[in-house]
């Protein structure tokens, strides 16, 4: 099982903004997958399928990106997941817009600005 959490803020006035980008990230995906989000869990909005024969769960937290953390947790925690299942998407104002960067085994904030390694195009 992966868990795929897209971060952002709560309410319509941080729809929009490049802090939201997570949001918009796993709504896109899930669109595309034809999941819908029914259901909550850990103050998170949640949708979920397979990919081929892996079962993902993509969230949404419904707490403000300073909180959500403990709203990555609890998922974690609640289905037993190991920090290598759980990818999350967010936006990096180190990096210019449109731009992207993978990182793999990073555990903090300190750890992510060590692995960059360079940046990526998005891919539509």
């Amino acid at each position: 099982m992966k868990l795929v959490v897209g971060l952002g803020n709560p309410g319509l006035q941080y729809e929009h903004t490049r802090h939201n980008v997570g949001f918009r990230v796993v709504d896109k995906f899930a669109a595309k997958m034809g999941w819908k989000w029914t259901e909550r869990r850990a103050r998170a909005i949640l949708a979920s399928g397979t990919v081929g024969t892996e079962k993902v769960i993509l969230a949404k937290p419904i707490t403000f990106m300073n909180l959500s953390g403990e709203a990555v947790g609890e998922l974690v925690r609640w289905y037993k997941l190991q920090p290598e299942d759980v990818l999350v998407v967010c936006d990096d104002l180190d990096l210019p817009v449109g731009m992207s960067w993978v990182c793999l085994a990073a555990t903090n904030a300190s750890s992510l600005k060590q692995a960059k390694t360079g940046p990526s195009r998005l891919l539509s």
